[in-house]
């Protein structure tokens, strides 16, 4: 890799995970884990609904001479 792909590679990688690190002011270490679950929660069922619209699971029947909006 050159030095400007490790570079870049170090930033994002900076950039994803000192937001789940910081701590807020005022807030307790266990604060701080269950806001990190939380988004990582989110993630996850934001996850599933990305995979279903990207995979369109959910798609109506086809097969009906009515039109279906």
């Amino acid at each position: 890799m050159t030095f400007a792909k490790r570079l870049l590679v170090l930033v994002l990688l900076l950039a994803l995970t000192v937001p789940m690190l910081a701590c807020g002011v005022g807030s307790t270490p266990a604060e701080n884990r269950r806001s990190a679950l939380r988004v990582v929660d989110y993630d996850a069922r934001m996850m599933v609904d990305d995979l279903a619209l990207f995979m369109q699971i959910d798609r109506p029947l086809r097969n009906s001479r009515w039109v279906i909006d």
